[in-house]
């Protein structure tokens, strides 16, 4: 299984590529309706899945209809509202695990009246609901007369100077986030620590709940700018990971440390990423280079659950150290290598 989805994961990246190219000359809006219908799709065969392959297949399509989704919906956002996209990236963000914890509030008391096959039936009705806004939304590009879909162009990788930086950078912080952060966690907490299931509960409900900070992401980059910003978030992980790794505080002193890297990090440091991401990506390329931004970081995703697994084998200190070193890494190659606009290196055109 763990295989399964990693090949899944690393073939729908690269199909994010494509699909960002794809955006680029024929418009986003066809993406997202696409999404939609492969929500719709996926929801409705769910109930009737009953053999490992169908199942396998429909966990598929939903990833598929989520990373279609993604592919567009940050740059539409972008597009749409430029000057005000650090704001909104961060009320979207928070809006989005508001309503995600309402939704996982509501399953048990859905599941149980309408069964698992209402349950289905009502997101895919959801689904659909969705796209039927969506049909009223007007694209504020126009798709690109006589343009043609660039296979080569797509999977060229090229990147500007600063572009490059930004990508390696949080590769290496992607890295070591999915060691630190990863499906380990709720056992690290049972390993080290002794903690029941409702302990766990209690800390992980904080922790989303702390991921709330995220509107204020838009504050921290009128005051600290786009770079001050990032920096104050990538140390936050640093810092976080690296002092409940290599110290062993007592469980209520390591739940403020730990929520550390979410507060002052998380949202915050992912607004400013996409802010300074979006600023560096031409207009005609913006969904092929995005989307490319994002593909650099699967290979790393993707091998991070062994690694962790590897480390815990040996302590579940590791877990820690290891994702706070890699965060210092990626904090050092940001602060050495990335040039403030003004100062960035000449590059050749479309090679941001």
């Amino acid at each position: 299984m763990g295989l399964i989805f990693s090949l899944s994961t690393l073939i729908i990246s690269l199909i994010r590529i494509f699909l960002g190219e794809y955006a680029d000359v024929y418009g986003r809006k066809k993406v997202y309706l696409a999404s939609c219908a492969l929500g719709v799709t996926a929801k409705s065969l769910f109930p009737f899945s009953v053999s490992e392959i169908s199942i396998l297949f429909n966990k598929f399509l939903e990833d598929l209809e989520a990373n279609l989704r993604m592919s567009v919906h940050n740059i539409m956002l972008y597009e749409n509202a430029r000057k005000a996209y650090a704001k909104l990236f961060s009320w979207f963000t928070a809006s989005n695990f508001i309503f995600q914890a309402l939704g996982n509030l509501c399953f048990a008391f859905l599941l149980a009246y309408v069964g698992f096959t209402g349950w289905f039936l009502l997101l895919a009705t959801i689904e659909v609901l969705r796209l039927l806004v969506f049909l009223f939304y007007k694209e504020s590009r126009e798709e690109r007369v006589g343009g043609r879909i660039s296979i080569r162009e797509a999977y060229s990788f090229r990147f500007d100077r600063n572009l490059k930086v930004l990508s390696l950078s949080s590769a290496i912080g992607a890295l070591g986030f999915g060691i630190a952060h990863g499906f380990l966690l709720p056992l690290y907490f049972v390993g080290k620590y002794g903690l029941d299931k409702a302990q766990i509960s209690v800390i992980t409900a904080i922790h989303r709940l702390s991921f709330l900070t995220t509107p204020l992401a838009y504050k921290f980059i009128e005051k600290l700018g786009l770079r001050g910003t990032y920096v104050l978030s990538i140390s936050a992980y640093t810092v976080s990971f690296l002092a409940v790794g290599l110290i062993t505080f007592p469980i209520t002193v390591f739940v403020p440390i730990f929520l550390v890297h979410d507060l002052l990090g998380g949202g915050i440091g992912m607004a400013a990423m996409n802010v300074i991401m979006q600023n560096l990506i031409p207009d005609d390329i913006r969904g092929r280079q995005s989307n490319t931004f994002n593909a650099v970081q699967t290979p790393l995703v993707i091998i991070a659950p062994s690694i962790a697994g590897i480390l815990a084998a040996e302590s579940w200190d590791f877990l820690f150290i290891a994702g706070g070193l890699l965060y210092l890494v990626s904090l050092i190659v940001f602060c050495l290598l990335f040039k403030e606009p003004g100062q960035a290196l000449p590059s050749k055109k479309h090679e941001i």
